[in-house]
This record gives C-alpha cells, structure tokens and sequence, in this order.
C-alpha cells in the first residue's frame, strides 16, 4: 500500500479500526480509554461513510463493557440513521428497561418509533414519560404532533392546554392554536362565507315535539299532547364574485295543516372586514310568517372583535313587526363566542330577545361543536307564525357539525325550550334537528 491510499477514505478507515482494537485490547480491559474511544466512535457515527466504523466500535466497547450505556444508545441511533429500526428498538429498549431515568435513551427510542410509524408504540412511552417527567415540554410536544397527525383533535387539544399551562409561549402549541382559528372574520355564518367559489346543497329535517307544561322550566318533552312540528328544508348555495346566496324551499306540517315558504338569503362583500346579510322570505300560509325581510352589516374590529346592527321585519295574521338586531362577537383561540339580541316596539315574545353562543371549531375549520342560551323567540330560526305571538320564552341548544366523508358534511342539533303562551300558561318544546351537506 502505498501513501496516496493512506490518504484514502479507505486508509483513514483501516487506521481508525486498527486503532480502536488496540485500544479494546490494551486499555478497555482496565476500564481505560472508554470515554476518548465513544469520542471517536460518536465523530464517526456522523459521517455516513463511516457510520459502519462506528458501529463495529459500539459492539467492540458492548462487548468488553455490556453495561457502558451510552455506547448502546449510539449503536441503537446509528442502526436508525441507517433505518435498521427493529435493530435500533433492541438496543435502546434495553436501556430504557435497565435505567429507567435515562431520558436520551428515551428520546432515541421515541425517535425510532416515530420515524418507523409505531405511532401506538411511541404514545404509550410518551405516556410513561410524561408521568415521570410531567414538566418536560418535548414529550408532549411529540404527543401534539401524533394527535395531529391522526386527527384526534380533542386529545390534541387537551395537549396543547396542558403545554400552555406549563409555558404560556410555547410556539408548538400556539402554531396549533392559530391553525385552527377560523381564518376569516365572520360570524355564526361563517360556514356559508367561503374563502373560495364553492356551491352546496343541503336536505334539512327537524322535528319539534310539543307538550303543556305547568313551570316555565320544563323544556324536555318525553309525551307529546299535540300535534308535532315537521320541517324540511332544500337549500343551495352558490357563491358570487360579490358573495354566497342562498336559496331555501321550506316545508312545514303542524296541526293537521302544510305549508311551504322560499327563502333567499346573500352575504355580500363590501370590502376587507365588512360584509352583509341580506334575506327575504314569503309563505301564503300562517305556519309560516307571510313575509319576512332582514339586512344586517358586521364589521371586524382589533383584536379579532365583531360587531353588527340590522333590521328584520316580519308580517303575519294582523301584525306588522319591526325588529331591531345588534350583536358583538371575539375569536379566541379556536372559539367564537358571541352575544346577540333582538329588540322590537312589539308586545310579543321579539320585544326582547337575546342569544348566547359559545363555538369551537375543530381541527377542520368548517367542524364545530356549539351551545348557546336564549331568551325570547329569535326571527332567525325555523320561525312559525304562532311563535310570534307568545310572551316569552327560555332556550338551550347543543349542535354538532363534521366532515363525514369528502364532499359531505353532518349537522345535528338539539334545542330544548319553554314557552310561555299566555299568562301563566306553558309550553315545552323539544326540538331535534339533522342536516347532510353536499359541497361541490
């Protein structure tokens, strides 16, 4: 051999193998040279051309000194750079079953079981770490990105909370934060103001279950002692350059009777932050209001604050009813909660009404889950001429809506009421209402 191979990668190679077997044969023996030795094996670990070299170091050192544990560790990562995993979770479950404080064996092993996608297997050893290490950040950090990439978005939630609580600007959890907060500023509306061109279809069903009450507390009705409510709705969506408009056929079936009413309904830009909604409604049947009209302006403000004023206006059998509408709404972090009220010269159960929801989106930015708390008859719902005419009422409602497959979109909602019909009578509603949305 001459000099030039020396200078080879292939003389560099044999030097350091012959190097290291002195070394295992003289000073290892006695415990010497262990620590210049991993130095060594560790610098070659980082060259791939020479990771081989480092690994038949690693088993050298092993095999004279079986307990040195972090020449383990570094066989075990050099075996997962190379993408030998099963090789790699031998050595380093050895580690972490010999020394259960170990955290860089740990790490290693996380990073095998991420890397080779034993995703179950990696949560199960984030769980016992995090129970031994419940301030160590990292580890739930990796439990975000599982979550995440599983879309198992209340655990992730649960994660990101627990990451705050320990530091309130850790920029993993906040990233997830601002992912999930709706990137438009809208309101309840918010799944019918699409960024893009889209169109949807929608088929609607609710069923209102009614009953006499004695309180008026008593929303949920298990015996029905009148005719129920049956409303079914096809809506379709197309959207504008100026905005999505709405086009709604309703069907109702209450007291023995039908009836049907179209709808229009548009929320137009008028420019970055403000937009309309804009609706008009007509039935020739008193189930429904004959005709209904609204207009309603919302405006973004800092700090992810929303304010609106409209006007509604209803006609049904002997009464004309203007109703004034505000509202105020804030984004924060993935929820929307907002305050609306209604407030008409009538004597009747819009006089004063008022809205309290609380939204949380989901990982998809469409998905929701929602509660909200009222009082008074909303215009905005699936309004019956007879509604109009009561003196109050108390409301709570639940709903869902997800993603079920691609194109299609589930909502289910329930709403609980009590209404108060006349003075000291009234009456319990219990309201289930289903959706599927086609989107195009």
């Amino acid at each position: 051999m001459n000099s030039k191979s020396f200078k080879s990668g292939h003389g560099k190679k044999l030097i350091l193998i012959l190097i290291s077997m002195m070394s295992l044969a003289s000073g290892l023996q006695a415990g010497e040279n262990l620590d210049s030795l991993f130095v060594e094996a560790r610098n070659a670990a980082m060259n791939t051309t020479s990771r081989d070299l480092a690994i038949e170091m690693c088993q050298h050192a092993l095999s004279v000194s079986p307990d040195h544990h972090d020449f383990r560790i570094l066989l075990g990562r050099c075996y997962s750079w190379n993408g030998d995993y099963s090789l790699a979770e031998s050595e380093l479950t050895q580690v972490v079953a010999a020394v259960d404080s170990y955290q860089d064996a740990r790490n290693a092993l996380l990073d095998v079981y991420i890397w080779s996608e034993q995703d179950d297997k990696a949560l199960e050893l984030l769980a016992a770490s995090i129970e031994k290490y419940p301030t160590e950040i990292p580890y739930r950090v990796k439990q975000l990105q599982l979550h995440t990439k599983h879309e198992r978005t209340t655990e992730a939630q649960d994660v990101v909370e627990q990451i705050l609580a320990i530091d309130s600007t850790q920029n993993d959890a906040l990233a997830y934060l601002d992912q999930m907060k709706p990137k438009e500023v809208e309101t309840v509306t918010k799944d019918v103001t699409p960024k893009n061109p889209t169109r949807s279809t929608t088929l609607r069903f609710a069923y209102n279950r009614l009953a006499e009450t004695a309180t008026a507390w008593q929303a949920l009705v298990l015996e029905s002692s009148m005719d129920p409510w049956h409303w079914i709705s096809l809506e379709h969506k197309e959207t504008f350059s100026f905005g999505p408009v709405i086009f709604k056929l309703n069907y109702a079936n209450r007291f023995q009777d039908t009836a049907t009413q179209l709808e229009i309904e548009s929320y137009p830009t008028i420019r970055k932050g403000t937009y309309l909604y804009t609706g008009v409604g007509l039935s020739k049947s008193d189930l429904f209001p004959s005709f209904r009209m609204g207009v309603e302006i919302f405006q973004a403000l800092p700090r992810e604050f929303e304010v609106s004023l409209g006007f509604r206006y209803l006609e049904v059998p002997e009464k004309k009813i203007p109703i004034y509408v505000g509202s105020l709404g804030k984004y924060w972090q993935s929820f929307w909660i907002s305050a609306k009220t209604y407030i008409s010269p009538s004597n009747s159960s819009l006089s004063k009404s008022w809205v309290l929801g609380v939204r949380k989106y989901l990982l998809k930015p469409a998905d929701f889950f929602e509660v909200s708390i009222g009082s008074g008859v909303s215009p905005d719902i699936n309004l019956g001429g007879e509604e109009v005419n009561f003196l109050g009422s108390r409301s709570l409602g639940i709903s869902l809506k997800k993603e079920v497959q691609t194109h299609y979109d589930a909502y289910i909602g329930l709403r609980l009421s009590n209404l108060e019909v006349r003075r000291d009578a009234y009456r319990g509603d219990t309201g289930i209402e289903i959706a599927l949305t086609r989107n195009f």
